[in-house]
This record gives C-alpha cells, structure tokens and sequence, in this order.
C-alpha cells in the first residue's frame, strides 16, 4: 500500500490580531499562522509540531482564539483547549 502526502496539520490553525479599527466600527484583522505550505505522509512535517506549539503558545500570551480548518468545519477555541486536543497539556512562550 502506498502512501500519499497530505497537507501537513499545522496549516490548518491560525489566530487573528485586530490592527486597526475605524472610526464606523470596521475592523481590520492580520492572521497569524505558521505560513506552513509543506506536505507529508504524516500528521506533521518534520519539526512542524513545534512550529504548532508555538503558534498556539503566542495565541495563548496574546489571549487570541484559535481557529482550526478542516475540510468544511471550522473550530474556533481557545489556545489551551486546541493544544489539549492534540495531546499537548502545558504550552510555553
């Protein structure tokens, strides 16, 4: 059986920074994400778990909420609760 490469995972979570908001409540938000385009036979590229654990680490000091794409869903949670779910317990800046 032979395995095909995929997207690595990491891509699929980003975080949003609002960089201005004007003067009629219009907001002008930046992702954030690991700007991964690398693809792999498993979950993550080499070295891209930690590229994750520190995406998720910055959202967390930054108390922004993580949104995860996959396929059609979309899940927004916070940065402890996104970690816990790949199994990390603790993040660390």
């Amino acid at each position: 059986m032979t395995s095909t490469n995929q997207p690595c995972a990491c891509a699929r979570y980003s975080f949003e920074v609002l960089v201005h908001e004007g003067p009629t409540s219009e907001a002008v938000w930046q992702a954030t994400t690991t700007e991964c385009t690398a693809t792999t036979q498993s979950k993550f590229a080499p070295g891209h778990d930690a590229k994750l654990r520190s995406l998720l680490a910055q959202a967390q000091a930054g108390g922004h909420l993580i949104r995860q794409v996959s396929g059609r869903a979309v899940v927004i949670a916070d940065a402890a609760t996104a970690a816990a779910a790949l199994g990390w317990a603790n993040l660390t800046p």
